[in-house]
């Protein structure tokens, strides 16, 4: 038997020798120190998990799925060490830094095998027996898709993690029922069709928790605010790109404190939860399809405005993808698209649309002139004013 670890989401975890070898890496113990959500706890106060439990979660979950494939010993490993590391290569605050990331060095977060090379935790895949490469390769839909596919082990594991310590019951489904109601049909993982009503209630809880946490306007805000100020210390020199993915949270917050005027400026603003302000935050149906970037939009709107650029944050939040409505359902006449199989979820694809919503946020005193500037820039459509029944009703 393995080292027991007490998870407050799933009971008793089991952690293997070869696993405990992995996770004392520096590179794992990293994650102790980066938030799973940001600067969610700024709304949710109980969001202080982090990406190292997760981690351990998703583990969990995969080492449940893997039992029922047929597969070797060494293949159900790799998999299990994909499962573990799957967030190594995370930035400070998890996905606010992603942008950035993305922005300057071209690649995601998910590519393990670029970010670990000549690290601790690749000379223990080695020992083990393993490349990182290899490992690597689960993290892509092109596997068995249980880390990474449509409804795998990473959606299980967060959705109800997040929902439990932001207190947000959106995010609970029955997840042993999903576990056990899954299967492999030629090396990849699908739902049984008595597993369709708990991939249902997946796909609502997702669907609840985007506008209710993920993308709360609070959240968002913050996130933005920090990606102007990581972005200024890029610009100036200050800081790699690259370097992010050896920092945690404290790293970045300690680093901003002692960095630029303007990036010293804006953290301290977090730090004490005084935050930019909304001047507009509208949904598709009153901008319709926006063409232009963040950046460019600043400017005009600061011209526009005649504030400073710096006072001016635009946020058009890329179109959400969701993959699991094309998770595959074992039905009685043969494998099914979701979306195929429930029209619950088919609404739920088309709904989700409507919780887009494009923010431009400013300084208290600025608000009035930034959303003036707003409205005109992005031609936003007023509602029309309500009127009285007997105003459009002859008697």
């Amino acid at each position: 038997m393995g080292t027991l670890i007490q998870d407050s989401v799933h009971g008793m975890i089991e952690l293997p020798e070869w696993a405990e070898r992995i996770i004392d890496t520096p590179q794992l113990q990293r994650l102790r120190r980066i938030k799973q959500l940001g600067f969610a706890n700024l709304v949710y106060p109980g969001a202080n998990h982090s990406r190292f439990e997760h981690s351990l979660g998703v583990f969990y979950i995969t080492k449940k799925l893997t039992e029922k494939l047929e597969i070797s010993k060494d293949s159900e490993m790799e998999i299990l060490i994909s499962a573990i590391i799957h967030d190594s290569a995370h930035a400070p605050f998890s996905h606010s830094s992603e942008r950035i990331i993305k922005r300057y060095l071209g690649k995601t977060h998910e590519r393990i095998d670029f970010y670990l090379k000549s690290t601790e935790l690749e000379d223990v895949i080695k020992e083990l027996g393993f490349s990182l490469r290899d490992v690597a390769r689960h993290l892509s839909e092109e596997s068995y898709g249980i880390v990474s596919g449509e409804i795998d082990a990473d959606r299980m594991d967060y959705l109800v993690r997040d929902s439990h310590y932001t207190g947000v019951a959106y995010g609970v489904f029955d997840i042993t029922r999903l576990i056990n109601t899954t299967k492999f049909v030629n090396d990849r993982l699908v739902i049984d069709k008595k597993g369709l009503k708990s991939a249902e209630s997946l796909l609502i809880s997702r669907f609840m928790m985007y506008p209710t946490v993920y993308h709360h306007h609070v959240c968002r805000i913050a996130r933005k605010m920090y990606e102007k100020a990581l972005e200024r210390c890029i610009e100036l020199g200050e800081l790699e790109a690259r370097d992010l993915v050896r920092m945690d949270d404290y790293d970045m917050v300690s680093f901003l404190r002692s960095s630029n005027s303007f990036s010293k400026e804006i953290i301290d603003r977090i730090d004490r939860r005084d935050l930019f302000k909304r001047a507009i935050y509208v949904g598709r149906d009153r901008v319709g399809d926006v063409k232009i970037s963040e950046r460019r939009a600043e400017l005009e709107i600061a011209e526009i405005a005649d504030v400073d650029v710096d006072d001016v944050i635009v946020d058009i939040p890329p179109e959400t993808d969701v993959r699991e409505v094309s998770a595959l359902v074992h039905m009685d006449d043969g494998l099914k698209k979701l979306e195929d199989c429930s029209p619950l979820v088919k609404t739920l694809r088309d709904a989700e649309r409507d919780i887009w919503m494009l923010g431009v946020y400013t300084t208290k005193e600025n608000i009035r002139a930034v959303a003036k500037a707003s409205v005109k820039l992005f031609n936003i459509e007023r509602i029309p004013k309500q009127r009285r029944l007997d105003e459009v009703i002859n008697f």
